[in-house]
């Protein structure tokens, strides 16, 4: 699933690189674009991160230090790149509002819209996320 969700990045990268230059605009001038960018960075080193992660270690062995590290940053890079995601999503209503002229109230409901949906998928990552660790807490 998740080269499946880095390939639709880089061809949605590609799009928006390809429509940028259609329009005749410059590249990487604006903060969405260059926040873009920096996510493809960021998010092709989190999926060679990744690929070529130290390995598990075997069952009742300690984590190596490489591999406690290893975890720390790519646990780290994905909530970087989650948070950036967040805000270059509203970043992109904004523009959207200027290009196309869109109601200053009509992008502000839209945006409220969108804050309370990011609002709901954290409260869901992060309860979530708490509750299968207490479940494999109690488990063991």
């Amino acid at each position: 699933f998740n080269s499946t969700a880095f390939a639709f990045f880089v061809v949605v990268f590609v799009i928006a690189v390809t429509f940028t230059s259609k329009e005749g605009a410059t590249h990487f001038n604006n903060k969405h674009q260059k926040m873009g960018l920096a996510m493809f960075i960021m998010a092709a080193f989190q999926v060679s991160g990744g690929v070529f992660r130290p390995h598990v270690p075997e069952e009742g062995q300690e984590k190596s230090v490489v591999r406690k590290s290893w975890e720390v940053g790519h646990r780290v890079l994905g909530v970087t790149l989650l948070a950036c995601g967040f805000w270059q999503m509203r970043e992109g209503i904004a523009l959207y509002a200027i290009k196309y002229s869109v109601s200053e109230s009509g992008e502000g409901s839209l945006g409220i819209a969108y804050w309370v949906w990011i609002g709901i998928m954290t409260a869901l990552i992060v309860l979530g996320g708490g509750y299968f660790k207490l479940k494999n807490t109690n488990a063991n």
